[in-house]
């Protein structure tokens, strides 16, 4: 809460640093979390129909819900029949399912989705999500993005991205394709990233954020890396699957998400007999358009 004067001029409200302490800025790191206790009110047999958020507002300093400062994660749990509604102060969402089947409206659009499915809608609108057997999803926005901004998202984040499906099946048939191509970890990763209309120019899901399919074969392992990004990590084929973060081994664990924080070491691991497969959000849309993005290997 921000405590005003109204009797102050202009000039009394001006504040002056010496520039020996003009980068001494008091803000907390992102810490690495995995979200066990959430995972598990999401998939409680009596879970009510609405959202479970990642938060980790305390550790950051946030004044607002938030995963990591620009982005926050949420389960969406819908019971058999109901329907949950919301509209966001965001400039756009992805959600991933989980588990179930149903249909989304968004401006003026309906279509069906099911587990495995990845899909993108507009901020600022108004969405129905229905499952008549039950779902559970996962949803990302840039909502503390814009708390910090003190902005609110307009009609323009409301036309701007065009409600997008991406199949399973045809996730299925790139990440095929990719896995043919990159027998060697030469890319970042094994994946498949969403992209819309909007943000094909930067091969994007929305302004902020970059969301992908990733994949690692049986016996694989992703090498080490650090990236400018802020990566969420939701674990869908895990058997046998580990990160490793500053040396730290953490496995992976069903339908959990994992933070991992900017310029981190890590790296994945596959010792099951299954193919891995993760969702990842990644707040990889402001590091590209202030040209802050960086990517590179740690073991060369």
């Amino acid at each position: 809460m921000i405590t005003r004067d109204a009797t102050a001029k202009a000039e009394d409200r001006a504040v002056y640093y010496p520039p020996e302490v003009a980068f001494d800025r008091p803000v907390p790191k992102i810490p690495a979390a995995v979200f066990r206790d959430e995972r598990a009110r999401a998939f409680a047999p009596d879970a009510p129909t609405g959202f479970v958020a990642l938060d980790q507002s305390a550790e950051l300093g946030s004044a607002w819900p938030a995963t990591t400062p620009a982005l926050l994660a949420r389960y969406i749990v819908i019971r058999a029949g109901d329907r949950q509604q919301h509209r966001l102060n965001s400039s756009g969402q992805v959600y991933y399912v989980i588990r179930g089947e149903g249909e989304a409206e968004s401006e003026g659009e309906r279509f069906t989705w099911g587990s495995g499915d990845g899909f993108c809608l507009p901020g600022a609108t108004d969405i129905t999500l229905t499952s008549p057997g039950g779902a559970i999803l996962m949803m990302v926005s840039n909502e503390p993005e814009l708390a910090y901004l003190r902005a609110t998202a307009g009609e323009d984040a409301a036309e701007a991205i065009r409600p997008t499906l991406f199949r399973r099946a045809e996730i299925d048939r790139h990440l095929d394709s990719v896995h043919g191509r990159n027998a060697e970890q030469l890319a970042a990763g094994k994946s498949v990233v969403f992209v819309t209309e909007l943000m094909a120019d930067r091969r994007l899901a929305t302004p902020t954020m970059l969301a992908a399919i990733n994949s690692l074969e049986p016996g694989g392992d992703q090498r080490p890396h650090r990236h400018s990004s802020a990566a969420l990590t939701l674990a869908i084929a895990h058997d046998g699957v580990f990160s490793r973060f500053d040396g730290v081994d953490v496995p992976w664990e069903p339908d959990t998400m994992v933070v991992t924080p900017p310029y981190v070491e890590h790296s994945h691991h596959n010792r099951g007999k299954a193919m891995m497969r993760s969702f990842v959000v990644q707040d990889t849309g402001l590091h590209t358009e202030l040209r802050s993005l960086s990517f590179y290997w740690t073991d060369v």
